[in-house]
């Protein structure tokens, strides 16, 4: 690690969910609901991780595979989405394995990763590693797409 890296300001709560087989989580406040997986629309000629669009309650939503940009194995079902706070004139949201809780992150040790773009650290308790991820960064790269 250098001098440079800091852990971005850590948020109070996260939400805690699975990917395959690793645990992750975001800052609760940039989540707006989590809902169960729909019928997802597949859009033509979008970047791979972009599974298509969803109807959500008369909202266009555009879903996303996280799994894909994190270049995680893809064998499970995907059970839940977590819809994130409007970005611009876009919704996005993640299509997730499991959803397990929402976890005060007050006093976890948080080590910063180097070299990565979508994480601002991992968490560390209780002998288990919860990866925190930046969806921000994320969403952001596949709109670039």
């Amino acid at each position: 690690m250098t001098s440079e890296q800091t852990v971005p300001e850590r948020p109070d709560q996260v939400l805690e969910f699975t990917l395959g087989n690793k645990h992750y989580c975001v800052g609760i406040d940039v989540v707006d609901e989590i809902v169960r997986r729909q019928s997802v629309t597949p859009m033509p000629d979008t970047p791979p991780q972009v599974v298509g669009m969803m109807d959500l309650r008369g909202e266009t939503t555009t879903i996303l595979d996280p799994k894909q940009v994190l270049e995680i194995g893809n064998d499970r079902a995907t059970e839940y989405v977590i819809i994130f706070d409007r970005q611009g004139d876009r919704q996005i949201g993640w299509l997730v394995d499991e959803v397990h809780e929402v976890a005060d992150l007050s006093k976890p040790e948080i080590n910063p990763v180097d070299d990565s773009k979508y994480l601002n650290g991992v968490v560390s308790e209780n002998d288990q590693f919860t990866m925190w991820v930046d969806p921000s960064t994320l969403n952001g790269a596949v709109a670039r797409e």
